[in-house]
């Protein structure tokens, strides 16, 4: 990501869990969505993939995405096959946004 897109680009939630339940299925949902954000990263789209927590408990995954628009992780999401996850602005509390990096994913 640019590093002017960088300063304008905010960060996203995505959350989602496995149905039936499955840590492992979890796992590969996360796979599928960094796969889908580096793809597009390299394509050029101003997205970057910042961190990801497993919810072992709730077979889930909090996933933190940064991009200029909302719409781009929307079809990261999409892109991964993964429609029934939810896609929400973030922002930090009690501590400095990610740092910028040159890489694009």
């Amino acid at each position: 990501m640019g590093e002017e897109r960088h300063r304008q680009a905010g960060l996203f939630l995505v959350q989602f869990r496995s149905c039936p339940p499955s840590v492992g299925d979890a796992v590969e949902m996360h796979r599928a969505l960094h796969r889908a954000v580096t793809r597009l990263g390299s394509a050029g789209t101003a997205i970057r993939w910042c961190a990801a927590w497993l919810l072992p408990d709730e077979c889930g995954c909090l996933c933190l995405v940064q991009a200029v628009r909302e719409s781009d992780v929307v079809l990261a999401r999409d892109l991964a096959a993964l429609p029934s996850a939810s896609v929400s602005p973030a922002r930090a509390l009690g501590g400095p946004p990610p740092p910028p990096t040159g890489s694009r994913s």
